[in-house]
């Protein structure tokens, strides 16, 4: 492997490191929107998004024209706290969210889903986030399916993803699917964490089994990485 993996966009601060980073989602969405009537666009859950979803709701866009997912969801209702849905929801309420919960069963919601992301392809604009344990989207180490998840070969899709904690059962989109974006991100807060950065660019034998190993070494674009301790 010869080539630089990701472009490292390094703050000390966390709020510059936001600042930067929607400026840079707001910039790609204007772009879009000038040359096309719609743009869509995938952002994380969790943690990673909390400062940065006030930031792009104060953009001056027409987020009427934005379709919106998370990355993955838990399969809890769209008004439980844990939803990235919810976050999103009310994150960019201009935006229009697509609910991931289509379906009887997990299985069939899943496979629903991902047929609806299928028709936003290529995406505009994927985010992610990290785990400390390495995993981003709900893409865990050793869930079941996690090789193919991460296959880029794989037809895009969205799949029942298994975490190690509650709640457990998850909604993920697959790695083929969010490698197929015009710009492709991801948010990293913590001195551990870039210490698992570091271990992923030198590709250290310990972090291949990683699934961020596997984001940053087999995707075709190189990921932009934002980052701040």
């Amino acid at each position: 492997m010869h080539r630089p993996p990701a472009i490292i966009h390094a703050f000390s601060e966390r709020l510059d490191c936001v600042q930067a980073l929607s400026a840079e989602l707001v910039a790609q969405l204007q772009a879009t929107l000038s040359a096309k009537p719609r743009a869509s666009m995938l952002l994380p859950g969790g943690s990673s998004p909390q400062l940065l979803l006030p930031l792009l709701a104060e953009a001056a866009l027409d987020w009427s024209r934005v379709d919106l997912s998370a990355t993955d969801e838990r399969w809890v209702p769209a008004t439980d706290p844990a939803s990235n849905l919810r976050l999103l929801r009310q994150g960019l309420p201009g935006a229009v969210c697509l609910d991931p919960r289509q379906g009887a069963t997990p299985e069939l919601a899943a496979q629903a889903w991902g047929a609806q992301l299928c028709t936003w392809l290529p995406l505009d604009l994927v985010l992610l986030g990290m785990g400390e344990d390495g995993h981003f989207a709900s893409l865990f180490a050793q869930m079941p399916g996690l090789a193919a998840a991460l296959d880029p070969a794989q037809a895009p899709a969205a799949l029942l993803a298994q975490a190690p904690s509650e709640p457990r059962v998850r909604l993920s989109t697959n790695l083929a699917l969010l490698a197929s974006s015009q710009w492709l991100g991801l948010l990293v807060f913590g001195a551990a964490k870039r210490e698992m950065l570091e271990a992923v660019f030198a590709d250290t034998p310990a972090s291949r089994a990683w699934p961020v190993h596997a984001l940053i070494w087999r995707t075709a674009q190189r990921v932009q990485i934002f980052f701040a301790p």
